[in-house]
């Protein structure tokens, strides 16, 4: 297997770059993807990658895609876009990462710096305050949990707060999905400036990555997930792709440390 970088050393120097227009005033928060290629031998087995990645990460939501070409789009993600049933609406602002620890004492630490993180709780205020004016604007009244709680996975742990509204017959999911997504957990904020920066930044195709997968009915409901921590599988080529929130106080070794154990997650799903 030969492995090599969708976009070779760009991924610290854009970090570093981002972090300067972020010193600027040019945005508060921008999201960078790194992506990586591995090239086999013989073909990628997506569906035993698939329930490798349901297996470990139970809590995720695990999803195949697949548009008729041969290709196989998978991952496993903690990002439920929104989900409505019932006229009631759930969505979550997920932001803030750490690893997780060797031991139970070296995990505990990681949490506790965690939720003291001045960095890593603005990172994920910076979410879950643009999820709330998202949905006001489409004149849906989002509550919000007052703290963020630990949100653990086997290879990392983040920040979560649960948003809760009601959705009257006027409001569609999908008015609400457009308004939504891409949250600042894949883009940035103030969204337009971030999003504008994000391919000259990254220097890659992000193909389907981050994008919306869901169903939805005529009773207006349904639910979307965002297609994050994942890899597209076409014959014995495999992109794999994983992000990081970029704001002031990120450091561009940690912020590839951090792409790259989410990347880990996907390869070793891929070579079980």
């Amino acid at each position: 297997m030969e492995r090599s970088e969708l976009a070779a050393d760009v991924y610290p120097r854009a970090v570093t770059k981002a972090l300067q227009e972020i010193a600027a005033g040019a945005y508060e928060k921008i999201v960078l993807a790194r992506g990586i290629k591995l090239q086999a031998n013989e073909p990628w087995q997506p569906l035993h990658a698939l329930n490798c990645l349901r297996e470990r990460f139970a809590g995720c939501f695990t999803f195949s895609f697949g548009g008729g070409d041969g290709r196989s789009f998978i991952g496993a993600t903690p990002e439920r876009l929104l989900r409505i049933r019932k006229g009631q609406l759930l969505t979550e602002a997920i932001a803030g990462s750490a690893p997780r620890g060797e031991t139970a004492g070296e995990d505990a630490k990681f949490a506790r710096d965690l939720l003291d993180s001045d960095k890593d709780l603005h990172e994920h205020a910076c979410v879950r305050d643009s999820i709330l004016r998202r949905l006001k604007a489409v004149g849906v009244n989002g509550h919000a949990d007052s703290m963020p709680r630990l949100l653990p996975l086997a290879n990392v742990q983040h920040l979560q707060t649960a948003i809760e509204a009601e959705v009257g017959d006027d409001v569609h999911l999908l008015n609400i999905l457009q308004e939504m997504h891409p949250t600042p957990a894949v883009g940035g904020t103030p969204r337009e400036k971030a999003m504008a920066r994000i391919h000259d930044l990254e220097q890659l195709d992000r193909g389907l990555y981050s994008g919306v997968i869901g169903w939805f009915n005529h009773l207006n409901e349904g639910e979307m997930i965002v297609g994050i921590r994942s890899a597209l599988i076409e014959g014995t080529t495999a992109n794999l792709y994983a992000g990081a929130g970029i704001v002031e106080g990120s450091d561009p070794e940690k912020e590839t440390r951090e792409t790259e154990l989410k990347l880990r997650a996907l390869l070793d799903a891929l070579i079980a």
